[in-house]
C-alpha cells in the first residue's frame, strides 16, 4: 500500500490539476508570439526554423572500413521506428529513409504497415535528387508493445537477419488506458515498459553499429531516441494518486513509485508519467552505456495534429488542426535526435522558441550554426504546449531532484516488470 501521509517537501514538477490552467495561458502566448513573429518579418532579428536535418549529421558512406556496404548482405545503414504506419512515425520513416536508411517500420497491425512502406518507397522513388543515398522502408514482423512476448518475438526476428542497428526511434504511443494483456497498465506499457524491454533486447545490436559524421572522424554507436512530451512537466511524485486516495510517502520518484505506475487503477494519468520515464530512460543509457559510444535523448515533438486524437470528439480534432503543428513538422525533433551532431550532454529537444535562454552554457558558432542554436532554461510549460515552430532547440528538461538514483530504480523496476535481469 501506499502511505496516505501526505509529505510537505515540495517538488520541481507541476500539479496534475495545473496543466488545464495552463491551457488559456498557452493559447494566449501563442497568439501574442505568433502576431509578433509576423511583425517581425521584415526585420534581420525574426525568429529562424532550423533544417529538417541538421547540417552536421551521420553520413551514409562507408568509410575507413567502419561501416558495411548498403547492399551487403542486407547490412546497411538501419533504423527501427516503431509506431512508423502513421502520424509522427511515418514522417520520421520517410525522412530517415531518403537519408538512405532501410528503416524497419515497426507496427502492431502487418497491413497497415505495409500499406506505410509502399507509401514511402513511392516518395523516395520520387524524389528529383537522385544523386545521393537513397534508403527504403521496409516491413520485418508485428510489433506489439503492449505485449512482452510481441516484444521478444519482433526482437528474435531483427536479430536473426541484422547484425547491428543504427538508430531505435521508440516513437510508439497511445494517451488512453485499460488493463494490458500482461496485466499492466496499458498506455505504462505501450509507451514506455514495451520500449524498454525493446531497448534492452537491442542493446547488442546498438552498441555494434558504427555512426560516424561527414565532418570528421568521429564514430558513435547507435542512437535511442525516446519520444517524451511536454506533460513531463507535471508528473510529480507527491501528486495524488487516483483521485486523491494514494500518496507517496518517500517523496521520490523511488523504485515502489515507478513499480506502482505500471498498475492499473493507482494512477489516474500514466501519459504523462510515460514521458517522464521516457526521459530518466534516456539519462540511464547514457549513463551506462556512453564509454561505449551510445547515446540517447529524449524528443518532444510538439503539440501535433496526429492519428492519436482519432477517439477525440469531431470539434476538438478540428481545433487541434487550426493551433497544432502538422505531422511533418512534429517529426523534426525525432530526425535531430535521430542523426544530428548533439552537443554535449544534451538530454532534449522540443519544437517551440522560448522567451527564456540559458545562461549557464553557450554553444560554439560551428555547434550554433547546424540547427543547435537555440539552448532554453527549463520551460515554464504553458511555453513548451505552443508556441513558434522553430523546428528544435535543446532545451532543459523538468528532472527529479535526485536524477541518477531515481534513473536506478526506473532501471530495475521495468527490468522486474518485463522479466530481464537488472
Amino acid at each position: 500500500m501506499i502511505s496516505s501521509a501526505k509529505p510537505s517537501v515540495p517538488e520541481p514538477f507541476y500539479s496534475n490539476a495545473s496543466f488545464y490552467r495552463f491551457v488559456p495561458l498557452s493559447l494566449a502566448y501563442t497568439l501574442v508570439a505568433h502576431f509578433a513573429s509576423l511583425l517581425m518579418k521584415p526585420f534581420p532579428c525574426r525568429l529562424s526554423i532550423a533544417p529538417e536535418f541538421p547540417q552536421d549529421r551521420f553520413t551514409i558512406a562507408p568509410r575507413n572500413n567502419l561501416f558495411p556496404a548498403a547492399n551487403d548482405n542486407n547490412q546497411g545503414p538501419l533504423a527501427i521506428v516503431t509506431g512508423s504506419n502513421s502520424g509522427i512515425g511515418f514522417e520520421t520513416s520517410a525522412s530517415l529513409a531518403s537519408l538512405g536508411y532501410t528503416v524497419i517500420l515497426a507496427c502492431r497491425s502487418r497491413d497497415k504497415a505495409m500499406e506505410a512502406v509502399e507509401k514511402i518507397n513511392k516518395r523516395i522513388e520520387s524524389m528529383s535528387d537522385q544523386g545521393s543515398a537513397r534508403g527504403k522502408a521496409v516491413f520485418l514482423a508485428p510489433l506489439d508493445l503492449s505485449s512482452i512476448e510481441s516484444v521478444k518475438s519482433f526482437s528474435e526476428a531483427f536479430k536473426e537477419k541484422y547484425s547491428h542497428l543504427n538508430v531505435l526511434v521508440n516513437n510508439a504511443g497511445i494517451n488512453t488506458s485499460g488493463v494490458s494483456v500482461d496485466g499492466m497498465d496499458l498506455c505504462y506499457q505501450t509507451n514506455f515498459l514495451g520500449h524498454f524491454l525493446l531497448t534492452r533486447l537491442l542493446l547488442k545490436s546498438l552498441l555494434k553499429a558504427k555512426n560516424f559524421y561527414a565532418s570528421g572522424d568521429d564514430v558513435e554507436a547507435g542512437r535511442v531516441v525516446n519520444l517524451s512530451s511536454v506533460t513531463h512537466h507535471f508528473s510529480g511524485c507527491n501528486e495524488a494518486r487516483n483521485g486523491g486516495q494514494y500518496f507517496n510517502s518517500s517523496r521520490k520518484h523511488d523504485k515502489k513509485w515507478w513499480n506502482d505506475t505500471s498498475v492499473p487503477g493507482v494512477s489516474d494519468n500514466t501519459y504523462k508519467e510515460s514521458k517522464l520515464a521516457a526521459l530518466v530512460f534516456s539519462h540511464a543509457l547514457n549513463k551506462r552505456f556512453n564509454t561505449e559510444g551510445l547515446v540517447s535523448v529524449a524528443a518532444n515533438p510538439g503539440s501535433v495534429d496526429s492519428s492519436i486524437w482519432r477517439h477525440y470528439p469531431p470539434l476538438m480534432q478540428k481545433i487541434h488542426k487550426l493551433i497544432y503543428i502538422n505531422e511533418k513538422q512534429g517529426s523534426y525533433t525525432s530526425v535531430a535526435s535521430a542523426v544530428g551532431r548533439l552537443p554535449e550532454n544534451v538530454l532534449y529537444l522540443q519544437p517551440y522558441w522560448q522567451p527564456f535562454r540559458t545562461l549557464k552554457s553557450k554553444i560554439k558558432d560551428r555547434t550554433r550554426a547546424l540547427g543547435f542554436g537555440k539552448r532554453f532554461n527549463v520551460p515554464i510549460p504553458f511555453c513548451e504546449m505552443l508556441g513558434p515552430f522553430i523546428g528544435y532547440a535543446v532545451t532543459e528538461p523538468r528532472l527529479p531532484f535526485d536524477l541518477d538514483e531515481s534513473a536506478k530504480d526506473l532501471w530495475d523496476s521495468s527490468s522486474e516488470l518485463v522479466g530481464l535481469e537488472k
